[in-house]
């Protein structure tokens, strides 16, 4: 059962910044409303241990590089 934790750690944040950041069309507020979803969460001690914490930030950093390199944020990005 905890491993269900370290692989929703490890996808998830990911996935909040890819749609927070396509929904906003801004990369920053995308990764900032994720920051304080995760923050939130660990504030109110929903997280186990030190490791999903870290897997948090390493999966936030990644959803933010991977909607930089596909440009999700840009305006004109849906547009044909």
């Amino acid at each position: 059962m905890i491993l269900v934790w370290y692989i929703l750690a490890a996808f998830f944040p990911c996935m909040l910044v890819v749609i927070f950041s396509a929904i906003t069309r801004s990369k920053w507020i995308g990764t900032i409303v994720t920051l304080v979803i995760i923050g939130a969460s660990v504030y109110k001690g929903f997280f186990h241990d030190e490791w999903i914490i870290f897997l948090d930030v390493v999966s936030i950093l990644a959803g933010y590089i991977i909607v930089d390199q596909l440009k999700l944020h840009q305006k004109n990005h849906f547009r044909g």
